[in-house]
């Protein structure tokens, strides 16, 4: 059973790897002829079990990539077709989950029953948001089960690619939402008659009407409350009201997984329930029924996310299995419960959550094996502990580029706390008459979120390291394998050697001389890293998105982090705008920075945040690691000349490393393309040039192309951004001179390397390609 479960979950890992999808005929001929070749294979191979166990396996990966191909092709087979993106259309139809807010608006997912025009062609699933126009034209209130007729705006879901970025459109195909899209305040938006919808006609609202009625009491119950949004999320998984600066208290001492639904309370929980049961029924079995059903009531309630499907899965396998006089061991009631998450969720392992709960979950059991009934509560809670912390470093470290140094005392405390202390007391604040559980699992989280703020005030917290190669990764494995096995085995001491690989993997840097330099995705915007030996800098920080998100806190420390940078020598703000500015802040406040060179006058609050602020002005150059750095414009009686746009004051910075040249002119238009002509039309060579101001049609002069006259040009532009940028006339000028060029939009981050006197771009999309990604369409 082992080698059949664990190749039909490695088959489904190997389809969400591929690149692309194969025809759903072969794919079925292939499942149609596993049991009569594994038939066959046992007849011909009995002398060779062996091989017996080789051939199932084989057939095992197949059939599950197989499998998880077919319900590919039907989930692409729903896009939204290019052709309808930007289109207005009308929609009829249900709000079929519980809405969520975001800043100035709502977001929720809508079920389509009717579409006009008819011939449009709209997936039946999409995630659409509703932002107020004003002040007085505030979002109506909406509620699952009501049946809407809305004016719409829609598009294929996009992400942006970035080094430790989250990707967006991997996980709308995980969710079944093959479109999204924004409704058009002028549009006749209105409430159809019927009004809401109840359970009994569409019965899977029952769940999201129930999740909406208990946040409505919680909210009412605690109303302002400093930490209400947290135990709004214990109880019905709805997060988007907890803070920004919140979550990153929780991440900085490791224990953002508790302040979500995670398999860890779920856990509890039906342990809790089953020990009431077993008080009322002193018979295991239905102790057992009664766990689970309180895990199914539980996960239900909190949305039915990926760590509470495998949780109840796995409590689904143990429950039935106790039912058998032979119960499997706890390897197979893993496998069980890993292979039935792929198969009923074939995109579940494109989630965080799924490599974390699995990782968590196996390593506890191969560190407890050879300890269970053989040390007391105390002790055996310190190795579980232990165990979790160490078990999940590898992970953590290949997800996200840091670990938290706080999470074995904070998970010590706050564990019991949360998940017997605060998810209880609030799941039975729900029930009427019992508010007071509210209030009191808000105060214990409060007291618990005071110590988690002394704790992150101590002065190292974190322990940052490059996203490790494939190499390091294994290592570190192999370490813990050895660091959790049990003692008195020969060698354990190579798992510290080995883990010591990972956790001190020496940041990837260029050679002498060479220079690497990330140009982000981070939409309408432009934020780029420049990297040489022993030095880092960012030029650029994004765009603002909203009052809590940017192209800093969103983008850039999390591609950082993945690119190993702890710390930068320098920051350029080329000019104020607010898509070249605007996570400059967030971006001070998470990395050391040594100084700021920028035009932002002196009043600016980011010149006084810093500890060193410099004018940009043409004539400043600088050495690191044998790359030269020039800056070329603007001239210093221009830095603050209000009387000239804020583009056309913007910082024009060039980079030599080994004969090639890098040139990035921010937002300059015409007027400073031509005055940058006059001044030293010889200095703009260039190999690589950020097209100025996003492809703008007030930029990329004839002239100014000649003389820069780029091997490659790079177009940093947002998905259908309502510039329309770049301009077609703009890409017709670069490719009638012959410029390679790339948009950022299309292609994500792109990194470009010079070593060994050799220019390599590498777009991010073209390194791992996945079959869902635009472009890449199944084979007929």
């Amino acid at each position: 059973m082992h080698t059949f479960l664990s190749g039909v979950v490695a088959g489904v890992l190997l389809l969400q790897c591929s690149p692309r999808l194969f025809p759903w005929g072969a794919t079925l001929g292939v499942a149609l002829l596993f049991p009569g070749a594994v038939l066959w294979g046992r007849q011909r191979l009995l002398p060779y079990p062996g091989l017996r166990w080789v051939l199932l396996g084989l057939m095992a990966v197949l059939l599950g990539f197989s499998y998880a191909n077919l319900r590919a092709q039907w989930r692409l087979s729903e896009a939204l077709p290019s052709a309808w993106e930007g289109q207005d259309v009308t929609l009829s139809g249900l709000i079929t989950e519980l809405p969520e807010s975001v800043p100035n608006g709502v977001r929720f997912t809508f079920e389509v029953a009717r579409v006009d025009p008819a011939s449009a062609m709209v997936p039946r699933r999409l995630s659409l948001a509703w932002f107020s126009s004003g002040p007085d034209a505030p979002v109506p209130e909406l509620h699952p089960g009501q049946h809407w007729q809305l004016h719409c705006r829609l598009k294929r879901p996009h992400s942006q690619i970035n080094p430790g970025g989250f990707d967006f459109e991997a996980w709308s195909l995980a969710q079944g939402i093959r479109a999204v899209g924004t409704v058009q305040a002028a549009g006749d938006n209105r409430l159809l008659p019927g009004g809401t919808v109840t359970a009994r006609q569409h019965p899977g609202l029952w769940i999201e009407q129930a999740r909406e009625a208990v946040r409505q009491r919680i909210q009412s119950v605690l109303g302002e409350r400093r930490w209400s949004g947290v135990v709004v999320a214990l109880v019905v998984g709805d997060q988007s009201l907890i803070r920004q600066d919140d979550w990153q208290l929780f991440w900085i001492t490791g224990v953002g997984h508790l302040v979500s639904i995670s398999g860890l309370h779920i856990t509890m929980l039906a342990g809790l329930v089953a020990q009431c049961a077993g008080g009322l029924w002193p018979s295991v079995r239905v102790r057992w029924v009664a766990g689970l059903l309180g895990a199914l009531a539980y996960a239900l309630l909190a949305g039915f996310s990926v760590p509470t499907q495998r949780t109840l899965y796995m409590i689904g396998v143990v429950t039935l299995v106790r039912f058998r006089d032979a119960p499997p061991g706890a390897l197979s009631v893993l496998l069980l419960a890993l292979a039935t998450t792929v198969v009923v969720d074939p995109w579940a392992p494109l989630s965080v959550g799924f490599w974390l709960s699995f990782g968590a979950v196996g390593a506890l059991m191969y560190a407890g094996a050879h300890t269970v009934g053989r040390e007391g509560a105390l002790k055996a809670a310190i190795h579980t502990q232990w165990s979790a912390t160490w078990a999940l470093v590898p992970l953590l470290l290949l997800l996200f580029g840091q670990v938290s140094l706080l999470s074995p005392l904070a998970n010590a405390f706050a564990i019991p706390v949360v998940s017997l202390g605060v998810v209880p007391l609030a799941l039975l604040g729900t029930i009427p008459g019992l508010g007071d559980g509210l209030i009191a699992a808000h105060q214990l989280f409060a007291a618990c979120a005071w110590a988690l703020q002394q704790m992150a005030q101590w002065p190292v917290t974190v322990w940052t390291a490059p996203t490790p190669a494939p190499v390091a990764f294994l290592a570190g494995v192999v370490g813990l394998l050895f660091l959790l096995a049990p003692k008195g085995l020969p060698g354990r001491w190579v798992g510290s050697f080995c883990l010591l690989v990972l956790l001190l993997l020496p940041r990837p840097r260029p050679e002498p001389g060479g220079v690497w330099m990330d140009v982000l995705d981070v939409g309408q915007g432009l934020a780029v890293v420049v990297r040489t030996q022993n030095h880092a800098l960012v030029y650029d920080t994004g765009p603002r998105y909203s009052a809590e998100s940017d192209g800093g806190s969103r983008v850039l420390l999390p591609a950082l982090r993945a690119l190993g940078v702890d710390h930068l020598e320098g920051l350029i703000v080329s000019h104020r705008d607010t898509d070249h500015s605007g996570g400059a802040q967030s971006l001070q406040k998470g990395i050391p920075i040594d100084w700021l060179l920028s035009s932002l006058e002196p009043a600016h609050p980011l010149v006084h945040q810093m500890r060193r602020s410099i004018p940009c002005f043409a004539g400043q150059h600088w050495e690191w690691d044998g790359v030269r750095f020039d800056i070329l414009h603007p001239l210093l009686e221009q830095v603050w000349d209000e009387e000239r746009k804020t583009n056309d004051r913007g910082c024009v910075l060039r980079i030599t490393a080994q004969g090639q040249r890098l040139l990035l002119p921010a937002d300059i238009e015409a007027l400073s393309e031509e005055e940058l002509l006059q001044r030293s039309p010889e200095a703009l060579a260039a190999e690589v040039l950020i097209a100025p101001h996003h492809g703008s049609k007030t930029s990329s002069t004839p002239g100014f192309l000649d003389a820069v006259s780029p091997r490659w040009a790079i177009f940093t532009v947002g998905y259908r951004n309502h510039f329309g940028h770049p301009k077609p006339a703009v890409v017709a000028r670069y490719q009638e001179r012959q410029i390679q060029w790339l948009r950022t939009d299309q292609t994500g981050a792109i990194a470009l390397t010079v070593e060994k006197n050799r220019l390599t771009v590498t777009p991010a999309r073209s390194r791992f390609p996945h079959y869902w990604e635009e472009g890449l369409t199944p084979l007929p």
